[in-house]
């Protein structure tokens, strides 16, 4: 399945001194890469559609300061808006069951694990 590139959210909306990973932003500017990836079904949000506007507006889960990234059906994936190393957690929820959600150390870590979901 070919994934569209898609457009991260502006530095102007983001938490102050929030860094997407390198890999991320990588991703962006070309999604080829994800072919290698077996199994992989999930969608990239853009900031430019209404899909991606709304989830943004839509991010505080249980307190937290979220930067929405990726989608698949009912799971939604979560850059942690509180960090500023470019390495942040990523949280992955279960809409349909919150709060139920996984942890990930980083975005390579998810970016591994995704296809398994």
């Amino acid at each position: 399945m070919k994934v569209e590139s898609f457009t991260p959210y502006s530095s102007d909306i983001l938490p102050q001194g929030f860094k997407y990973p390198s890999e991320y932003l990588a991703l962006s500017k070309d999604t080829s890469s994800l072919s290698t990836i077996p199994n992989f079904r999930w969608w990239f949000i853009s900031s430019e559609n209404e899909g991606g506007k709304l989830s943004y507006e839509m991010r505080k889960k249980n307190g937290l300061n979220l930067i929405p990234f990726a989608r698949y059906f009912d799971w939604a994936a979560y850059f942690d808006g509180e960090d500023t190393t470019g390495k942040p957690m990523v949280y992955v929820f279960d809409l349909g069951d919150m709060p139920y959600h996984i942890i990930f150390k980083d975005f390579s870590e998810w970016l591994e694990k995704a296809s398994t979901f």
